[in-house]
């Protein structure tokens, strides 16, 4: 069987793909290792319209059963690989799939730190996204670890809500802007801790606190983590798609790579800053326009 599309990734970027690709009456196929993505362990999203305090695996169950009532043929797989043959795509899980279109949204992972205790409070006080979860930590003591400027702005932001911020820079000085740390540095809610690391995260069933490097312990409500992300693209880059500098997708603002039929949405692309349910759900929306307009008007 050949589809018209096959979308490969099941967040916010796939699912409002897949959407959008049965409206436009579409053969598709969405493929994903899990449905909902990064999505499942956001603890709480205050930042999608209509859904005010939603968590994220009760938004994605809503954009999974909005999709299924479309009647999209959904497969869990995990993908190896991607090859075009003359004008087909040939993918490759656990089974081969075949389609005119591809498109991609994997999306990427947030870099931990690796250290004892952060899977098991994941999502119970230790946050990758301080826009999806700062605002419920409003009057609560929080930690911000990071040095670059996603650290910046998010400690900034954070202030907005918490009663302090602790910023963890693990050298001597922070990469972020200076007009940004001069930010951090005005702010009376702001302390910004240089050549610190943290060694331990403990608790009962939520996060309680955190052992440093040199032994201190600090009793804290939430962390944030922003040190960096991996773009999930190796699969891409091997159908030889062209990537940024950082490993992101180059896309057009009609989510377009440089690949014929090739279409890539959400955060793996370089289209947006804002890495966030609603605009990965938007470019989704896009490229199956594009996409559209490619099998249908044999425009591209």
């Amino acid at each position: 069987m050949i589809y018209d599309v096959i979308i490969i990734g099941g967040g916010a970027a796939g699912l409002g793909a897949a959407l959008y690709s049965a409206r436009y009456n579409l053969k598709t196929l969405i493929i994903a290792k899990e449905f909902g993505g990064t999505g499942n362990i956001a603890h709480k999203v205050d930042n999608w319209i209509g859904e005010p305090g939603i968590s994220g695996m009760d938004l994605m169950d809503k954009f999974i059963a909005h999709v299924d009532s479309y009647g999209v043929e959904k497969v869990e797989d995990e993908i190896k690989s991607i090859k075009k043959n003359k004008e087909i795509f040939e993918v490759q899980g656990k089974k081969k799939y075949s389609a005119k279109s591809i498109i991609y949204s994997l999306g990427m992972v947030h870099k931990e730190l690796g250290v004892e205790g952060e899977k098991e409070f994941a999502g119970k006080g230790i946050h990758y996204c301080y826009t999806c979860d700062g605002p419920i930590y409003s009057g609560k003591n929080v930690i911000m670890v990071g040095g670059g400027d996603s650290a910046g702005w998010g400690s900034v932001f954070l202030s907005e809500h918490a009663k302090s911020v602790t910023t963890m820079v693990r050298k001597d000085k922070m990469k972020a802007e200076p007009i940004t740390v001069k930010q951090m540095e005005d702010s009376p809610k702001i302390n910004i801790k240089y050549n610190t690391e943290i060694k331990k995260f403990y608790g009962d069933k939520l996060l309680e606190g955190v052992i440093l490097k040199d032994g201190t312990d600090m009793k804290i409500d939430g962390v944030f983590i922003e040190i960096g992300h991996l773009p999930l693209n190796q699969i891409a880059e091997n159908c030889k798609v062209k990537l940024d500098k950082s490993g992101f997708i180059k896309v057009n603002n009609h989510q377009k790579t440089n690949i014929k039929g090739f279409c890539a949405a959400g955060d793996i692309t370089t289209r947006h800053t804002l890495k966030q349910f609603i605009t990965s759900a938007s470019e989704g929306s896009v490229a199956a326009e594009s996409i559209y307009n490619f099998i249908k008007n044999k425009k591209w």
